[in-house]
């Protein structure tokens, strides 16, 4: 989708109000293969005001220094950076035309990397990596920017967060810039497929669908939010991916780079107790197989 086919979709949103936007969209757990028919794999719409993963924003503050809201533009001289960091977003969730929730996302933690590679040796991108509290719940929530740089025609489809085995998921996303591209589809997969038939569910996994590109003139992403019944996050070294699907005649390439996870859940006391009570008999086992010898 072109930036002007965004612009088209940013005035109808201001014409018609934001009584259609969305929320956080649990993703299910309880599905092996998913589909948009089950419900696994959910998909967006190109007008935001009608989109159900679309946050209404009500207010935004930015970072001092990273306040560069400018929108992207094919000449470089009138081109925004599109380093935006936003510490704090009020929003605004709506289900089935009537306000369900207001919320504040307070910016925690956050990184940047550069010169990330699409092809071989070849920086292509800025990936910006965000852990919120959501006032609404105290959830956390994590966030990922993609900025494409280079005009080689080159482009990401797919952009994932990892770690949330153990954890529940919901998908959401919204603009930072008037240039940023929505999320077209999320689900709980790590599938670099176009397919919408059968993907594998996968629970550490969060895919979310986009389309960056600099050739297109929309290389930035919005920003894509996941939550998460996680009360912890750490560093990991598999937090973000990122895949160019080939859809244009591109050969398939990505990759993923470290950043914030959920910190891994404790188990149980009852597993405790399961995993103690193997260890015991496998002892026991030992211990005669060694009297037997």
């Amino acid at each position: 989708m072109k930036k002007t086919v965004i612009a088209a979709s940013l005035a109808l949103m201001a014409i018609t109000g934001s009584a259609q936007a969305g929320d956080f969209f649990s993703l299910p757990t309880n599905l092996s293969t998913l589909t948009p028919g089950n419900g696994g794999l959910i998909n967006g719409a190109t007008n935001p005001a009608a989109d159900r993963l679309h946050l209404d924003i009500e207010s935004k503050k930015y970072l001092a220094g990273y306040d560069d809201d400018r929108e992207w533009s094919a000449d470089p001289e009138l081109r925004g950076s599109g380093n935006v960091i936003a510490e704090k977003i009020a929003y605004k969730a709506v289900s089935g035309g009537i306000t369900t929730g207001i919320g504040t996302l307070t910016l925690l933690d956050w990184r940047v990397t550069t010169g990330v590679p699409l092809l071989p040796d070849e920086p292509q991108a800025t990936i910006y990596d965000f852990v919120y509290r959501d006032s609404r719940d105290n959830a956390l929530v994590f966030g990922t920017r993609y900025l494409n740089l280079v005009d080689n025609n080159q482009e990401v489809n797919f952009l994932y967060r990892y770690g949330f085995t153990g954890y529940s998921t919901a998908a959401a996303w919204t603009f930072l810039t008037d240039s940023d591209l929505r999320q077209y589809q999320a689900g709980a997969t790590s599938s670099t497929s176009t397919s919408n038939l059968g993907l594998p569910y996968d629970p550490d996994a969060v895919r979310q669908r986009g389309d960056f590109s600099v050739s297109e003139e929309n290389p930035w992403s919005g920003l894509f939010l996941v939550k998460t019944n996680a009360t912890a996050y750490t560093l990991g070294n598999k937090a973000i991916g990122y895949f160019q699907a080939g859809e244009e005649g591109q050969s398939p390439a990505g990759g993923f780079i470290g950043g914030f996870v959920p910190t891994p859940p404790v188990p149980e006391p009852e597993t405790y107790a399961l995993m103690l009570a193997g260890l015991g008999l496998i002892g026991l086992a030992a211990r005669r197989r060694a009297q037997r010898g």
